[in-house]
């Protein structure tokens, strides 16, 4: 019985040293195979500290991924790869299978990865037999930064950069949970230098010098968080797949340098990742993130609201010449200052020669002051090109684009196409310029009960939320009956979030009767959400929206 147990187990050791030798022959061909690890070397490159006590577990055998001193006599498979080993390998075998058994072999542990101190031939058979777990006497070993049961020698490049930082940075400590892991090596290097250049800017800003630790934590908590934040709420991941948000986070950081020398501006990283992960024109927002905002601005529950939350960050400002743009940059001021938002100024020239010269300083000047007394962050810049084309393109970074529109006195005025074109076709919201500056204090929203209508009574919401803005909500219908369904629609969405609003009901020209009831009520800005026709026969015929900004005398937001 013994010696046919022996053949068999002799039998068993060929098998296993040929597919041993296959493996080899396949990661010659380019197959990747990934080698057992060393012990040794994995607790050196991670400084891992070895626990004094141990305990009896089942470990699974697919965990285990290294050895001490027997990488080269094994596969990562637990496959022997010398004939040295068949007589020991054949009599572990008899024992695991016979009446005797074996003791339990003893490993350590680092995080998920198990490494075997003792007992390198009973897991080989163990495996060989198809058993799925091993009992094992386990060693914690601690480490700041822990494995994976599928760790690669890369992998393990990787951890070792990831615990240098920690070491450095002592981020596992100043903010615990933190989760910074890459995939890419190189990556933490990249990080320690831009806590470096936070330290730096922050000496800078607070004239003093700001001790490490702090800025490690001032870094985390301001610039990193915040894109990690927008990261998640934009789900931009699911685009990225099998990256990390550090990896995201780092190449958001390097693309911005691309896009400040294309758009002419330095866009947050956070900005970006919004922008990339759900867009950033109000219309793309739905139900839901239009409820979790107001939500948060003067939600049902105390506990939801907030006053970080706001509906702008980043405002692009139009800036033709000193007698349009300025005014249409004190408005963007007066709405910057209620959502503390960062404001970009463009002006385009139609040529080089025209991008230089005194008028574009007395312009930049004018905006600068104009910022600096509103105490409004203000970037300045210059494109060569076709208008529409220069806004669109930077429209796609921001939130708002205010422009301001020149509109005579004539009973047949149209639209120019390169004004139709930017609001019909930018994507974001844009406030049109039309009159004196608003304080936004009193907004009527011309409400027909479509999506795009929908969209300004979000916004009207808003405003009354977070700026105490007062609301008027007018519909002008073909019969009675038509407009009181249309405001019981409106009045259903205002009320739960406890907005009060004027509701009017008028029959007549949409667009003239839409500012006498502006006229009436008082009312300083105007919210257009909605086309009266179709976008072609406003286009063929002029409609709604132009004879709004012909009669408008105040500011008009088109959504």
């Amino acid at each position: 019985m013994g010696s046919a147990a022996a053949a068999e187990a002799a039998l068993d050791f060929k098998r296993a040293r040929r597919r041993a030798d296959l493996r080899e022959a396949l990661s010659a061909l380019g197959a990747r195979s990934a080698p057992l690890l060393s012990y040794d070397d994995v607790r050196r490159r991670l400084h891992a500290v070895e626990s004094p006590a141990h305990h009896l577990e089942d470990v699974p055998l697919d965990a285990i991924v290294g050895s001490v001193g027997r990488t080269v006599d094994f596969t990562r498979e637990f496959l022997p790869r010398t004939d040295a080993d068949k007589a020991r390998w054949v009599g572990v075998k008899v024992a695991m299978t016979g009446l005797t058994g074996t003791p339990p072999v003893e490993l350590y542990r680092i995080g998920d990865a198990y490494f075997v101190r003792d007992g390198n031939h009973r897991v080989s058979v163990a495996r060989q037999l198809g058993a799925r777990f091993i009992q094992a006497y386990v060693t914690p070993v601690h480490a700041r930064v822990p494995l994976s049961a599928d760790v690669s020698p890369d992998d393990l490049i990787i951890a070792e950069e990831h615990a240098r930082f920690l070491e450095a940075t002592a981020l596992d400590e100043l903010r615990p949970g933190a989760d910074l892991r890459v995939t890419t090596a190189g990556a933490f290097e990249r990080l320690l230098d831009h806590i470096s250049v936070h330290r730096y800017y922050m000496g800078i800003d607070e004239d003093r010098e700001v001790a490490y630790p702090e800025a490690v934590a001032h870094w985390y908590d301001t610039v990193y968080v915040p894109v990690r934040e927008a990261i998640r709420s934009g789900g931009i991941l699911r685009d990225f797949r099998g990256r990390t948000e550090t990896d995201l986070y780092l190449w958001l950081s390097e693309h911005r340098g691309r896009l400040e020398r294309e758009l002419g501006f330095t866009l947050p990283s956070e900005s970006i990742a919004e922008s990339l992960g759900s867009g950033v024109a109000a219309e793309r927002r739905g139900p839901k993130e239009r409820d979790d905002l107001l939500q948060q601005v003067r939600g049902r529950d105390e506990d939801q609201r907030s006053d970080g939350a706001a509906i702008a960050d980043d405002l692009l400002v139009a800036l033709p010449d000193l007698e349009l743009g300025i005014p249409a940059l004190d408005q963007a001021l007066v709405l910057a200052g209620r959502e503390r938002a960062r404001v970009y100024a463009l002006h385009v020239a139609a040529n080089q020669d025209a991008a230089t010269g005194a008028e574009v300083d007395a312009l930049r000047g004018a905006a600068m002051a104009a910022a600096e007394r509103a105490g409004v962050e203000l970037q300045f810049a210059v494109a060569v090109g076709n208008p529409l084309q220069e806004l669109r393109e930077r429209a796609a970074w921001v939130d708002l684009l205010v422009a301001p529109i020149v509109v005579p006195d004539a009973k047949g005025w149209r639209l120019a196409p390169r004004h139709q074109g930017l609001l019909r076709r930018t994507p974001c919201p844009v406030l049109v310029t039309v009159g004196p500056v608003s304080p936004l204090k009193r907004a009527l929203v011309a409400y027909d009960g479509g999506a795009r209508a929908d969209e300004a009574l979000f916004v009207a919401a808003y405003a009354a939320a977070k700026w105490h803005t007062e609301v008027v909500v007018a519909t002008v219908a073909e019969t009675s009956r038509g407009a009181t369904v249309i405001l019981d629609k409106a009045r259903s969405y205002l009320e739960p979030y406890g907005v009060r609003a004027d509701y009017v009901e008028r029959q007549g020209p949409v667009a003239e009767t839409l500012v006498a009831v502006a006229d009436e009520r008082g009312c300083d800005v105007i919210l257009m959400g909605s086309y009266r026709y179709s976008r072609w026969l406003e286009s063929l015929l002029g409609g709604v929206l132009e004879r709004t900004l012909r009669a408008a005398g105040r500011p008009v937001m088109v959504l």
